[in-house]
């Protein structure tokens, strides 16, 4: 039975069994850190700093204080992509897409005791990151088209997600793609721990308009 990182902290991994999972966007009004701060301040545990830009030195400045302060609230922030940034702003670990570096010379990058995530498209994807033993969590997906990550994969199916989600077990799985908040009902059927959202909580470019009817979903199925 895959065991979940040994590297990782024990707090941190505790974090990862809250069904609500944020992430922050680069289309919207607020900054990254903004976002952060917004996130944690209205309770929700696990947050990821998605951006595709590059972060100048201010900004990283911010994200960290941001990251400090939301530690302090009990969440943990994962910068999607980069463990440099991990490292940076003192983020709590590194989710790695497909295309990314491996998560063995990640976790060299980012040291011991943090979080490693990853995303999984298939059952193929998903028996190589359980090979691996680097990983904590996993992002499976997508479920259906989303805004911000459009025909990227083919969707799966329940069947699908239902199979992966008991292959990697014990290791949290948290479903992405196209999700919004009737979809909490998702993590009784199918056995997957979370649900991630990104575009579903704003408004257009107005972030976190519908944050807090997330985060009130999310008590539902907490435990």
């Amino acid at each position: 039975m895959i065991q979940l990182c040994s590297n990782s902290s024990i707090v941190m991994i505790d974090l990862l069994n809250h069904p609500l999972y944020c992430i922050t966007s680069d289309n919207v009004t607020s900054t990254h850190a903004d976002q952060v701060s917004s996130m944690a301040q209205e309770g929700v545990k696990i947050i990821q700093v998605r951006s595709k830009k590059f972060f100048v030195e201010e900004e990283v400045k911010r994200l960290s204080s941001a990251i400090k302060d939301a530690r302090k609230l009990g969440a943990c922030v994962i910068v999607n992509d980069d463990p440099r940034l991990c490292n940076a702003t003192g983020a709590d670990g590194v989710h790695l897409g497909s295309n990314d570096e491996p998560p063995k010379s990640a976790r060299l990058a980012i040291g011991e005791g943090k979080i490693i995530g990853g995303t999984v498209h298939s059952f193929d994807e998903a028996h190589a990151l359980k090979l691996s033993g680097y990983y904590d969590y996993a992002g499976i997906g997508p479920f259906r088209n989303s805004s911000t990550k459009q025909e990227l994969r083919p969707k799966l199916s329940i069947k699908d997600i239902i199979q992966i989600v008991s292959f990697l077990s014990p290791v949290p799985c948290f479903l992405i793609g196209g999700l919004d908040s009737m979809d909490f009902s998702l993590l009784t059927e199918t056995g997957a721990r979370g649900i991630c959202v990104c575009s579903g909580l704003n408004k257009g470019k107005n972030f976190g308009a519908y944050l807090e009817h997330y985060t009130n979903e999310s008590q539902k199925y907490y435990g």
